[in-house]
């Protein structure tokens, strides 16, 4: 299970890339990742997807301000192979991809869970914010399922 993960109001969130299609990041309803209330962002901005041979990759979708791997201008619809915590920044947004998930410390995911729980947060909320399952992100992002 490969994911990109990013903040979001100080909390970590991942978006996990599909295994079977590219995943389009951009400000149009029908893409996988909507960034919205962000004018940097392109239409269709990046697409991350897996190579014939497993090997995870982005490219620039034509996007009018650029797609940044590692604070590297992307040429468009170049294809570049991602690595384990490579950057990706497109207008506002910032993500990291991580080709498989790290390993939590099971101490560390209670803690997590508890100080969440102490806010006043559902337990169902705090576990799908944990895993990524969110329907909406943020204000300015949202996963299509």
């Amino acid at each position: 299970m490969s994911f990109v993960a990013y903040m979001d109001r100080g909390v970590q969130k991942y978006f996990k890339i599909p295994e079977d299609r590219m995943a389009i990041f951009g400000r149009e309803e029908h893409v996988d990742f909507q960034i919205v209330k962000d004018s940097l962002i392109s239409r269709e901005h990046f697409g991350i997807d897996k190579d014939e041979n497993g090997t995870f990759i982005i490219i620039d979708l034509g996007s009018s301000n650029g797609t940044f791997l590692n604070d590297v201008k992307l040429e468009a619809n170049a294809v570049t192979p991602l690595k384990d915590g490579d950057k990706i920044r497109a207008g506002h947004l910032n993500v990291v991809f991580r080709p498989k998930p790290a390993k939590k410390d099971t101490t560390e995911i209670v803690k997590q869970i508890s100080a969440e729980y102490e806010k006043g947060k559902g337990f169902k909320t705090i576990m799908c914010e944990i895993i990524g399952e969110t329907k909406i992100h943020n204000s300015s992002a949202r996963v299509r399922k």
